[in-house]
């Protein structure tokens, strides 16, 4: 008896997916296909934003680092002289 529902499940899931597969996906409408687009491009312009700043950041300390290095040997070059 048991062998038999689940049998019967499976064929059912089975069969749900078959007829699920067999349907084409719906075709979007001008708003709906704008939306998507928008939603796209906003969260990969996000994303470029982030990976923007991440390097604009480590750039800038780079930056800050090399000029600290350029006043200090400035200053003990003038201190040796």
């Amino acid at each position: 008896m048991k062998r038999l529902s689940y049998l019967l499940i499976g064929g059912i899931l089975l069969s749900t997916i078959i007829i699920s597969c067999e349907q084409g996906p719906k075709p979007l409408d001008a708003t709906a296909l704008a939306a998507k687009a928008d939603s796209v491009a906003r969260s990969q312009m996000q994303a470029i934003a982030e990976a923007s700043m991440i390097e604009c950041n480590a750039n800038q300390a780079m930056m800050v680092q090399m000029k600290a290095d350029s006043l200090y040997n400035v200053a003990v070059a003038a201190m040796n002289h």
